[in-house]
């Protein structure tokens, strides 16, 4: 919503957009002045030509570098052909790789220099999901600095709304900290030294409520592990699984250049999955092996507990079905609205579903049938109305209104900032000050050449120390100019969809009616849209709502063709998120689910990061001939109850006994 808001009011006001992006998708259509299409995971040859034309032109801001800038003397050899590899990064050169026409980059480049530019990002995609993403992020931050970070609209923007906040509140309870809730879908989640819930509430919170503490105290464990989602196929199917990056969610810099293993000595490797986030093969890389992974002998149980039929859910054990927020009495903060401005009471606003409880209630249950002990050391026997106190004192919120005099209208409205319009935006004092005001930087300074990757991994092809060009190397080989790109000449991009967050809100009935949502094909199935350019609809035979396949080497998925000029050539592109409904559930899905053909490889040899977008794939029509041989090997995919609105049915997967 606020994401939203935004980008009408940077429209409303004049101020002028360019999306870059393979799709014209719909804040492009909406808001964009000029749209330039590009490949698939091409962006970094598109930055280095940017910079090439600033360098030989000689409008960047040389001044802002030498004096807020380190290592940039290498890089700046390395754009203008002067380094070992002796290629001049022009816009000549970054067409052929990119897709954007030479003097297109010339005009966003010379356009840019000359006016006040900032670059906004949504919430992830492929920017920054693809091989070898770490390099347009580094690049993006270099052409940042090549125009004077943090001058006046000089800024890197996220549009996400999530933990956005308004700067510090200056109540009497925590000077430079904002309130921090916990709530029931947090308290399941095992403590560590203390309470952490996913987004590691500080642990100071707990010295507010000692009940709370107390409450919470871990139990006498195992030595707790850590494992990167996108590798615990590897780790399940492999029996161990290496990386280097942040062992826990939040940790020291340095913590990303240990090698980390598991299992750690001493302990157990995974013998059983208790997912409350069931999307591991909508969300992470090379889904098939993940769902081989489920599969394995290793795995003795898998449970699912979650509100809807997320993917994981097709394929666990048991199911603990859990209410939404609008069930259940708990605390909630205004954070995902964008701004933190109050805390609130939130009644249920109906009764639970089926057999649903709270996720609190879900873990209370399974903690009964092991024994009392565990029932009482789990819930303390406090019922929900303390629960929630304790939650609030714990907050610090108790200091600023009382929890009895919060209950008179529950909801606090907390204060802004009086002097939030003197707040510096963005990086305003590290770019009028960067001695006194320096970046989080080993050097303090902006690091065209990182000194920790000098330092760490001074020769990895994949992460140098500074940013390049890699088209291709020993962890991916995705490209266009690749040897595979015969057999799949196609780069499937996949976004954060528009009408749905990953696979919840698949099933909704008014947005599954929308074209670019789901198209019904002759057979009555909805597929997934796969968005071709005509051109290559054309080379295809394919026509706009044909059953396509999109595959590689790693399966098939299908999807209905949406064939449109905002997409550009050479490309195909569908939504990750889709509901996983297999035909074979090794190697062919109908659901639409694309991330179960993402390449295995994380984004490079040593940073660990999941690969969804900018990957090798081919598209081609399904034959009638083709279809009845898959209802003829697989019968029991195809007896599977659908409903005509919403898609996959429960009990066309529940074992009832």
């Amino acid at each position: 919503m606020m994401s939203s808001r935004l980008c009408y009011f940077i429209t409303e006001i004049g101020i002028k957009s360019v999306y870059i992006s393979p799709d014209l998708n719909y804040g492009a259509a909406v808001h964009a002045d000029k749209w330039i299409p590009i490949l698939p995971n091409t962006d970094a040859a598109l930055q280095l030509a940017i910079a090439y034309v600033w360098l030989t032109e000689g409008t960047y801001d040389k001044e802002y570098v030498e004096t807020h800038a380190v290592g940039y003397e290498p890089f700046f050899d390395y754009v203008l052909g002067k380094a070992e590899d002796g290629i001049p990064k022009t816009p000549a050169w970054a067409s052929e790789k990119c897709g954007v026409p030479e003097w297109t980059i010339k005009a966003l480049a010379r356009d840019w220099a000359k006016k006040v530019t900032s670059i906004i990002h949504g919430n992830g995609g492929p920017g920054i999901r693809g091989p070898y993403a770490t390099e347009p992020a580094r690049l993006e931050a270099i052409l940042l600095g090549m125009q004077g970070l943090g001058k006046p609209g000089v800024h890197q923007a996220k549009m996400i709304e999530w933990h956005i906040h308004t700067p510090y509140y200056p109540l009497p309870y925590q000077s430079k900290q904002r309130p921090d809730i916990a709530v029931f879908a947090e308290v399941v989640r095992p403590p560590k030294t203390d309470y952490a819930g996913f987004f590691a509430h500080p642990p100071h919170l707990l010295d507010q409520s000692p009940e709370l503490k107390e409450l919470l105290k871990p139990m006498e464990v195992a030595p707790q592990q850590s494992l990167p989602k996108c590798m615990v196929h590897d780790a399940i199917l492999n029996g161990q699984a290496t990386w280097y990056g942040l062992d826990k969610f939040i940790g020291p810099r340095e913590e990303q250049f240990h090698l980390h293993k598991f299992p750690e000595e001493g302990c157990s490797t995974i013998h059983m999955i208790w997912t409350d986030s069931p999307c591991m093969t909508t969300c992470w890389n090379d889904g098939y092996r993940f769902v081989k992974a489920l599969q394995s002998e290793a795995i003795e149980c898998v449970v699912a507990q979650h509100q809807w039929l997320e993917n994981d859910c097709i394929l666990a054990d048991i199911i603990l079905p859990v209410t939404t927020k609008y069930e259940q009495d708990d605390l909630q903060e205004e954070a995902t609205g964008g701004t933190y401005e109050a805390v609130y009471r939130e009644y249920p606003a109906c009764p639970p579903v089926g057999e649903s409880v709270t996720d609190f209630e879900a873990v209370a249950r399974v903690a009964a049938k092991l024994g009392k002990e565990y029932y009482d050391r789990y819930t303390g026997n406090v019922p929900t109305e303390k629960l929630v106190e304790m939650f609030y004192n714990a907050s610090g919120l108790k200091d600023y209104l009382p929890y009895e005099e919060f209950k008179k209208d529950n909801v606090v409205i907390l204060p802004p900032d009086p002097d939030v319009k003197n707040v510096k935006p963005g990086l305003r004092e590290f770019y009028e000050d960067p001695e006194k005001n320096p970046l989080k930087t080993p050097t303090g300074k902006l690091e065209f050449t990182s000194t920790a990757l000098q330092e760490f991994f001074p020769d990895d092809e994949e992460r140098p120390p500074y940013p390049k060009w890699i088209e291709k190397g020993v962890s991916h080989d995705e490209s266009l100019s690749s040897e595979r790109a015969k057999k799949y000449p196609l780069l499937c991009v996949s976004n954060h969809p528009r009408w749905r967050m990953h696979a919840q809100c698949d099933d909704i009935t008014w947005t599954r009616e929308i074209e670019t949502m789901k198209i019904r094909a002759k057979d009555g199935y909805q597929y997934e849209p796969v968005w071709l350019h005509p051109s290559e609809a054309e080379k295809r035979g394919i026509k706009h709502g044909d059953i396509v396949k999109v595959f590689n080497e790693r399966g098939i998925v299908l999807g209905a063709a949406y064939v449109t000029e905002r997409i550009m050539p050479r490309v195909a592109y569908m939504d990750h998120g889709a509901r996983f409904d297999p035909i074979d559930p090794n190697g062919i899905d109908r659901g639409g689910a694309i991330n179960l053909i993402t390449p295995t490889a994380i984004t490079s040899k040593n940073a660990t990061g999941m690969v969804v977008s900018g990957f090798l794939v081919e598209v081609q029509k399904v034959t009638d001939e083709e279809m009845a041989e898959w209802k003829k090997k697989y019968p029991e995919a195809f007896a599977r109850k659908i409903d005509k609105a919403t898609g996959v049915c429960l009990e066309s997967w529940l074992i009832q006994k």
